[in-house]
């Protein structure tokens, strides 16, 4: 069971690890657990927390959300979770936030793209986020 939890502001939050290999760099991310988000996005805190070089991102896409059109740019990435006894990986195509006044401080987003592999159970009320994992790219047993 990947474990989740709520923030002082009640928002339903999953812990990832994230790994660009093209770019070399790799973190623990907090996501917001984002059902309307159709692809998991990362948003300019933690773009600055990893360190990602924006300079060195390509294909930009704009993508049309509650906030009007963003631009985004696109990477291969693995993003995996804890599920003991197993981390569960998903290969996904990222999307990167490119840094605007209108974006900074927003939580980086889990979208359907993973959590469309889950059955999730979501009880802010009790505090339970939990979710099963129905399918993974890839699935590694920890010992």
């Amino acid at each position: 069971m990947i474990i989740g939890r709520f923030d002082k502001r009640g928002r339903p939050i999953i812990e990832g690890r994230l790994l660009i290999s093209r770019l070399n760099v790799a973190r623990r991310i907090p996501f917001l657990l984002d059902t309307g988000a159709e692809r998991t996005c990362l948003h300019p805190t933690d773009t600055d927390r990893m360190r990602i070089p924006i300079e060195a991102l390509g294909g930009a896409i704009q993508s049309r959300g509650v906030g009007g059109i963003s631009a985004y740019y696109r990477e291969p990435a693995l993003l995996s979770f804890d599920d003991d006894p197993y981390t569960r990986v998903y290969a996904i195509e990222l999307l990167i936030a490119d840094p605007r006044e209108g974006n900074q401080g927003l939580p980086s987003l889990l979208g359907r793209d993973v959590i469309n592999n889950w059955r999730i159970s979501y009880d802010p009320t009790d505090s339970t986020l939990e979710c099963a994992v129905r399918y993974a790219d890839y699935s590694l047993a920890v010992n």
